[in-house]
């Protein structure tokens, strides 16, 4: 704020108060202003600037601009009359300079005639904008995600008029040719983009309604299709049983319909098998991704966009499992075919790329990973905007290559950064908050009370959606395990890591990496109690699973053979 202020008084200085300078400083420091929400202050500088511009310039895009913000300001003062008047002046300078209107501004006005039910017209200004939207992005000059934007605009436009009181009332609402023309089918994809998904859901379950009326082939299709697109949401909230009752009757129904084709059935195999990575089965989901696999070989060809996403399903099975090997090869051929099918800064590219830089950082590969993991954010935030559950999940594994290396508080800052950009999709009570939470005490150290509260939390929500052997509250006993251990409660320690290692060999084959480090946690509780035989044993069973799971340069093996040299240092004093 003081260094726009100081900007503001230098242009003027130099320039003039009229000048072209001085007005986009004034502008520059009216955002300030806003932001801290001090509006009254800001609509007095942009009034200033809008003098400057109009004087200096006439109709131009600076004086629009203006307009529109001193429109934006009076609409959050509730001066909807002056606000719409604003909006108004605006189109019709974007008219003169631009050759058409900008959407931006034909959607505040949209937005405005909702705020006071006029929903005709703010579904005719919300349309105005998409079609315009449609036609930049067609030229390649503006992104999808305004066009999402504008969808869901309309989307509450439809859902406001038809819950109307008094369109109730007088049964004045058909939107038979909106749902016809099949806005709602984008409007739902508009929400999944945005990763609106509770909302996303809303539009599709209101189309498995219409379609389920039907009995034609097409609507048949349409609702295996909704089915999957429903199972699919279900599962990025965490409904994972709820998921798989959507994907198994889309199945049904595929399976019971002669003409649906193979290539169909089988990608509905592989949202089955992504839900079984989800709820821990993981031989069960390898399965039924390796017979689609075929499938959609076989009848889509080697370089199909869905073939690339089942063999991305098929790393990410593999890295689940501890074959970080396996999962590294299948996962780059993934995301070489997808480079080439559907681009490189697609929803689906960008997560076999995050699944990739996940392996590495597992291998011990932290400055690749770490590259790899940055690289895949910025392109989502471009994709989807400043805040997307995707773009969360990316930070948390930025989070977790920090916390591997021992940097507690970058892993800390990215945590708290998914946290807050989750608090936007997930509501308290949802696995991914709870998740969150429990990884930003992890990553803060000398807690051990706050960090047992908050696990306990955490494990109430996993119970109410998972299953009682599951890999997430595995781990999470292992981290009530640490807490304990930290406070010396060495029995309770090492009750907790029991458990997990229990949970783990029922889930997990012999050998994998996460039963390792229970053990050095065993092992490490054991030494503290001066069992040295116990925890030489313990430490010894983490190095071979290490060095047969890992490259042999990983800090989880040299980190294990210091254990054992302490031990050895340990028991020597001792005697």
């Amino acid at each position: 704020l003081n260094t726009c202020t100081e900007n503001v008084r230098e242009q003027k200085g130099r320039f003039g108060s009229d000048s072209i300078e001085a007005a986009d400083a004034l502008v520059a420091l009216a955002c300030q202003y806003w932001e801290k929400g001090d509006r009254v202050t800001a609509t007095e500088l942009y009034t200033e600037a809008h003098s400057a511009y109009e004087n200096k310039l006439g109709d131009s895009k600076e004086v629009a601009m203006v307009l529109k913000s001193l429109g934006d300001l009076n609409k959050e003062d509730e001066k909807f009359d002056a606000a719409k008047h604003l909006y108004m002046e605006a189109l019709d300078m974007e008219q003169d300079v631009y050759g058409h209107y900008l959407p931006q501004t034909l959607n505040a006005v949209g937005i405005l005639c909702l705020e006071q039910d006029d929903f005709r017209a703010a579904m005719e200004y919300h349309r105005r904008a998409l079609q315009i939207q449609k036609k930049q992005s067609s030229r390649g000059e503006q992104s999808k995600y305004e066009m999402y934007e504008t969808l869901v605009r309309i989307g509450n436009v439809y859902y406001s008029e038809r819950n109307n009181l008094t369109n109730i009332r007088s049964k004045g609402v058909d939107y038979k040719d909106f749902i016809a023309s099949g806005f709602l089918g984008w409007i739902a994809n508009a929400h999944d983009m945005r990763g609106e998904y509770s909302k996303s859901k809303q539009f599709y379950e209101e189309l498995l309604q219409i379609y389920t009326t039907k009995d034609t082939k097409e609507a048949k299709r349409e609702t295996a299709l909704t089915l999957n697109r429903l199972g699919s949401l279900s599962r990025e909230l965490g409904l994972y049983d709820e998921a798989m009752d959507y994907h198994q009757r889309a199945l049904h129904l595929q399976q019971s319909t002669s003409s649906a084709a193979k290539a169909m059935t089988a990608e509905t195999c592989v949202l089955v098998g992504m839900t079984k990575i989800k709820m821990c089965e993981y031989k069960k989901a390898l399965d039924l991704f390796e017979d689609a696999l075929l499938v959609l070989k076989s009848s889509l060809g080697k370089r199909h966009s869905s073939v690339a996403t089942t063999l991305s399903q098929i790393g990410a099975v593999h890295f689940e499992m501890g074959d970080f090997t396996k999962a590294m090869t299948t996962l780059t051929e993934a995301e070489h075919n997808q480079i080439s099918s559907i681009g490189e800064n697609s929803r689906d590219t960008l997560e076999t790329q995050a699944m990739i830089g996940r392996v590495l950082c597992r291998q011990g590969e932290y400055d690749t990973a770490l590259k790899k993991l940055r690289a895949v954010a910025n392109k989502q935030m471009t994709l989807f905007g400043a805040s997307h559950p995707s773009i969360a999940d990316t930070k948390q594994y930025i989070g977790e290559v920090f916390l591997e290396q021992g940097m507690a508080s970058e892993a800390r800052a990215m945590y708290i950064d998914s946290y807050n950009m989750r608090k936007l999709f997930f509501s308290m009570d949802q696995i991914h908050i709870a998740e969150s939470m429990v990884d930003i005490i992890r990553a803060r150290e000398g807690k051990p009370e706050q960090a047992l509260a908050v696990y306990k939390n955490a494990m109430d929500v996993y119970k109410e959606y998972l299953c009682d052997d599951h890999i997430q509250i595995g781990r999470l006993l292992m981290f009530e395990g640490d807490a304990y251990a930290e406070l010396l409660d060495f029995s309770t320690a090492v009750e907790r890591y029991e458990k997990a290692k229990r949970i783990f060999l029922d889930v997990l084959d012999e050998g994998h990496v996460v039963e390792a480090d229970v053990a050095v946690d065993l092992g490490k509780v054991l030494l503290r109690k001066c069992d040295y035989d116990g925890a030489k044993d313990y430490f010894y069973r983490a190095l071979k699973i290490y060095q047969t799971k890992l490259p042999e340069s990983h800090p989880k093996i040299s980190k294990t053979l210091l254990h054992l040299d302490r031990v050895e240092q340990e028991e020597a004093l001792c005697v």
